[in-house]
């Protein structure tokens, strides 16, 4: 007998990449809350606005490896579900 899904129960998706890339362009740290990491996204959401109150050139640069770590970290979370 094939296995067979029940459609009732909702199926878990892995986080887009691109996604959380730009919700942490918008907001850093939101894409890290998609992909599931809360502390991370806190983390990332103080350190770039304390970067940024510092000095603007310390904050594009916090921002932007923000940025790359929600991408990373959603490509892992694909690692995973696939």
């Amino acid at each position: 007998m094939p296995y067979e899904v029940d459609s009732r129960v909702p199926v878990a998706r892995a986080p887009s990449p691109g996604i959380a890339a730009v919700l942490s362009v918008l907001i850093p740290g939101l894409g890290q809350v998609y992909g599931g990491r809360l502390l991370a996204g806190a983390l990332w959401f103080l350190g770039t606005c304390f970067a940024y109150s510092a000095v603007l050139l310390p904050g594009f640069l916090v921002h932007a490896f923000c940025v790359w770590s929600a991408y990373k970290g959603a490509l892992y979370w694909n690692r995973w579900i696939d």
